[in-house]
């Protein structure tokens, strides 16, 4: 082993910097909080694999490079949405997504993107197709979502009678049996729902009500720097087509 032992006091002098530079980098990173990330099962937006061990999807794509490109430690898990809102509402350095950014929750998280985008529909029996478009025409009927699902608030503050449930199969399930007259639930979504359970002789799309943009939402604790950070490398996966290119796969 090779062994300095003199420095001229210049030389030392820089060295010295130079060492503190890279152990102020070293130290910043290694001090980084890990971001918890939560989210539901939401097609096409947020999607487990079968062996549970990979989420993917339009926004849980853009999440995996997003995160990638910021230099940022983090951990994805998938739950039912109210845990994974709740857990994100309480905890900081957590985020939840894919979430729709309303007057309500304004306040309640720091907020990236928008990352995806939806329609909010409704289901029904097949001899409603048709007969049934528009919101107004199932005023006094039960309409069932998910727990603490943004259409929960968005109904029920417009005098809708609204039950939930933990997973959107329960609630398309229970439209099947006849237990509830509607379900809600984003389009897309609702339509895999009904494949999934072989439902499509029960359950069908009757129209859509609203639409939304959808967000990594933060605990307001979260540092300032990592949500300008977070902000501006979606904007770059904007401008150069990733951002695109994953909304395709889908």
């Amino acid at each position: 082993m090779i062994k300095i032992k003199h420095l001229n006091g210049k030389f030392s002098w820089m060295c010295s910097l130079i060492l503190l530079a890279f152990c102020s980098s070293s130290s910043a990173q290694t001090n980084s909080p890990t971001i918890y990330l939560t989210t539901e099962y939401l097609y096409p937006l947020n999607i487990v694999d079968q062996g549970g061990s990979h989420i993917y999807g339009q926004s849980a794509d853009k999440l995996h490079e997003l995160f990638k490109r910021s230099q940022l430690p983090y951990q994805m898990n998938i739950m039912s949405w109210s845990r994974a809102f709740k857990l994100a509402r309480r905890n900081p350095n957590t985020c939840v997504f894919s979430t729709a950014r309303t007057t309500e929750r304004e306040s309640w998280f720091n907020w990236i993107g928008p990352i995806s985008s939806g329609n909010w529909a409704v289901f029904g029996s097949p001899d409603k197709l048709g007969k049934i478009t528009r919101l107004e025409e199932i005023k006094h009927a039960s309409i069932g979502t998910e727990e603490g699902n943004v259409s929960v608030s968005y109904l029920s503050q417009r005098g809708f009678n609204i039950v939930t449930s933990i997973e959107s199969a329960t609630t398309f399930k229970n439209v099947a049996l006849g237990r509830i007259d509607y379900a809600t639930a984003g389009d897309t979504h609702g339509k895999k729902i009904i494949a999934e359970n072989k439902l499509e002789d029960k359950v069908v799309f009757l129209f859509n009500y609203q639409s939304s943009d959808y967000y990594l939402a933060c605990h307001p604790k979260m540092r300032a720097e990592t949500i300008a950070l977070l902000n501006a490398k979606l904007r770059e996966m904007k401008t150069d087509g990733t951002y695109k290119n994953i909304d395709l796969k889908y």
